[in-house]
């Protein structure tokens, strides 16, 4: 026999120091769902900024909207600060595109706009990159 020590391999961690799982998540869940509420509301900015583009010129519902979008930013930014105590920024910066695919969600709620084979396709090709993205940690 061998007086050789068997190498356990690495343990690869996070920068937050917690050890990843290949092939799982880097986060919990919890952070994980609290990533994608705050990318959520951070869409409904681009919502809100339409609407403040469809009011007269610094009307009240003009600086209703415009304001709303404010909030809105001001309150992800918030969120965002703490999500990155939890996670990489290149895994919260993967999940980021969601965002798009609520745009077109909004798009098609508040403003009545039409969803094409294009659009479907294109967030198909982002739901898939960000699962590569988030499953991959090597």
């Amino acid at each position: 026999m061998s007086n050789e020590k068997k190498e356990r391999p690495k343990v690869m961690r996070s920068e937050t120091g917690t050890p990843k799982k290949r092939g799982k998540l880097e986060v919990s869940l919890g952070w994980f769902l609290i990533l994608h509420l705050s990318l959520i509301v951070n869409s409904m900015a681009g919502a809100a900024s339409k609407m403040a583009g469809r009011q007269k010129f610094l009307s009240l519902k003009f600086f209703f909207f415009y304001g709303l979008v404010l909030v809105i930013t001001f309150a992800f930014a918030l969120v965002w600060q703490q999500v990155l105590k939890h996670m990489s920024l290149t895994f919260a910066f993967t999940n980021k595109p969601i965002t798009m695919i609520w745009g077109i969600i909004w798009g098609v709620l508040i403003f009545q706009e039409k969803v094409t084979w294009n659009m479907l396709l294109g967030s198909g090709v982002i739901l898939a990159g960000i699962i590569i993205g988030v499953s991959g940690n090597e």
